[in-house]
């Protein structure tokens, strides 16, 4: 755990070096702490290093390289605008087609504030857990999860309409990351795609239950299929959809 935020931490600094000086002072940057950690001997660190230079230039090759397919079945799907400047989170590979999201160490030090603001929500006391959320939002604009937990909010006290806002910025949030016409996985399994997930599984669910049935079933599939082995039950919705039978308030 440890050596993977310290990976982390140092393969959001090359990432940022690179946006801002470019790649080559990037490659000096690594060399130069290379070199240190080697001459005082401080292996542990030499290979936390390498490391992050790898999922650096992994994040580089997945946004260099080819463009993938799109979606089958549907010609399109639902996709926002590039948030520019982009948000400080990545994919890693971890399979011929998998990928989990890399989010910034920074969001390690908001972590109690959000698991205090979910324990306010757990005993309804809603007011308490929204300022907590904000105050993350503020200081971490693209905090997936604490966006998720405004939405809930809002879907608990029967406001659909404002839920949409903050799942909609949630989403365009994770949609950001991904290349265009992704058809590659986002698993379950692997627990840093779970805040996404369960943004494009809320956003869905206020969309039918206000009425906008396409908007829900595109974002269903999209769901199924970034996750085929279906962990929210998707295929059941999208069943039911396709009967003209579905509950708008799953």
């Amino acid at each position: 755990m440890e050596k993977n935020v310290v990976k982390q931490v140092l393969a959001d600094m090359f990432w940022l070096a690179g946006q801002a000086r470019g790649e080559r002072e990037a490659r000096e940057l690594y060399e130069l702490l290379l070199r240190s950690y080697q001459s005082r001997h401080m292996d542990w660190h030499a290979e936390c290093l390498r490391a992050a230079w790898d999922q650096y230039e992994q994040w580089l090759h997945s946004l260099q390289g080819p463009r993938l397919s799109q979606f089958p079945k549907r010609k399109t799907w639902p996709r926002s605008k590039k948030i520019l400047p982009p948000y400080p989170i990545r994919l890693e590979k971890r399979g011929r087609n998998e990928w989990e999201f890399a989010w910034p160490g920074e969001m390690l030090n908001l972590m109690d504030e959000l698991r205090s603001g979910c324990s306010y929500m757990r005993t309804g006391e809603f007011n308490k857990a929204r300022r907590l959320f904000n105050n993350i939002i503020t200081k971490c604009p693209y905090f997936i999860d604490a966006l998720n937990n405004l939405a809930l909010i809002e879907w608990d006290i029967g406001d659909p309409a404002s839920a949409e806002i903050f799942y909609q910025r949630a989403y365009e949030t994770g949609q950001s990351v991904l290349p265009p016409g992704f058809s590659e996985r986002l698993p379950w399994s692997w627990i840093n795609n779970r805040p996404f997930l369960q943004t494009v599984y809320g956003l869905a669910r206020v969309k039918l239950r206000r009425g906008y049935v396409g908007d829900a079933a595109q974002l269903f599939d999209q769901l199924l299929a970034l996750d085929p082995e279906d962990h929210l039950d998707t295929r059941l919705i999208i069943t039911d959809i396709k009967k003209g039978a579905f509950n708008t308030d799953v």
